[in-house]
């Protein structure tokens, strides 16, 4: 019989997938020095060591720098047309400047799993909306690594047996996970800064572009997009929204974001985010309008309930 998802450990799931070499940086590293880690090695995380030890005590999220960076940018003013995020000398502060009290943020908070201990508390964290875990191999066998929700989709797209109370070959709809729901959007004839903005406020990780005089899905900003990113990209997120995906490296992909309808199964939803690496699916009716996301979060609420 196969083990249920959460029975399974962290060194089981690692062991179909190929993880890399963990990242890490000094408590005392820069804003920019922070910034330039994430985008040489094109990561959205960087966990941090404590200030006396080798142990890993917080992650920052590209999210949180950003957040940082164009909040010393911009200071006070609301509608910039001009952003110099590089020249800014708040960037030479440390990077704990940027790491929060607020419970709500994901650099502040530090979840931790046994690499041989089953995941439950890990799933049961992963549906309430967190996205990455370090893992700790206390035989000291592998070093410690990042699994993230995405990890966990792989596996079970690879493996559905461990779902074995779900039949995936029913549809998003039928799970509940396809209704129409208020949905934040952005619209093409807004600034970049302006879409991430409201992305931030609301804790999104990504963001439908809507058509400004209608309703049909044209674009999709979203954290993942923006690996890699430099201070020119910052710089222009003072552009119109669909110009400033358009400089993206991968500009087709966010000009024209992945959709499904309500009528999919789950298996083929699964296949589509795996395949695509995304981490959402836009769900549209007929003219393309967005009725609802699908989230991983979502995806992994739904498998913790069996």
């Amino acid at each position: 019989m196969a083990t249920k998802l959460s029975n399974l450990t962290p060194s089981k799931i690692r062991g179909s997938l190929d993880k890399p070499a963990l990242i890490a940086a000094k408590p005392n590293i820069t804003v920019r020095e922070a910034l330039k880690t994430m985008e040489q090695y094109n990561i959205t995380s960087l966990p941090i060591y404590s200030h006396d030890s080798d142990n890993i005590v917080t992650i920052v999220n590209l999210v949180d720098v950003l957040n940082y960076i164009i909040k010393e940018a911009v200071a006070d003013e609301k509608l910039p047309s001009k952003l110099d995020s590089e020249k800014s000398l708040s960037l030479n502060n440390p990077i704990e400047v940027v790491m929060t009290l607020d419970a709500d943020r994901e650099s502040y908070r530090m979840l931790k799993a046994d690499a041989n201990e089953p995941i439950h508390q890990l799933i049961e964290a992963f549906s309430s909306g967190i996205h990455r875990c370090l893992v700790i191999d206390y035989t000291e066998k592998v070093h410690p690594y990042v699994l993230t929700q995405t990890d966990i989709i792989r596996y079970v797209q690879t493996n559905p047996e461990c779902l074995s109370g779900i039949d995936l070959n029913n549809s998003l709809e039928s799970f509940g996970l396809a209704g129409p729901r208020n949905v934040v959007i952005g619209r093409d004839n807004e600034t970049a800064l302006n879409v991430y903005r409201r992305m931030a406020e609301k804790s999104l990780t990504g963001i439908p572009i809507i058509k400004h005089d209608g309703e049909h899905l044209i674009g999709n900003l979203s954290v993942s997009d923006l690996r890699g990113l430099n201070y020119a990209s910052i710089n222009n997120l003072v552009l119109p929204v669909l110009d400033f995906l358009g400089t993206l490296p991968k500009a087709e992909a966010t000009l024209n974001p992945i959709t499904v309808s309500k009528d999919i199964s789950l298996k083929e939803a699964l296949k589509i985010i795996v395949d695509n690496h995304i981490h959402r699916l836009w769900v549209v009716n007929k003219e393309r309008k967005v009725d609802n996301v699908i989230s991983l979060t979502d995806l992994i609420k739904l498998f913790s309930q069996i």
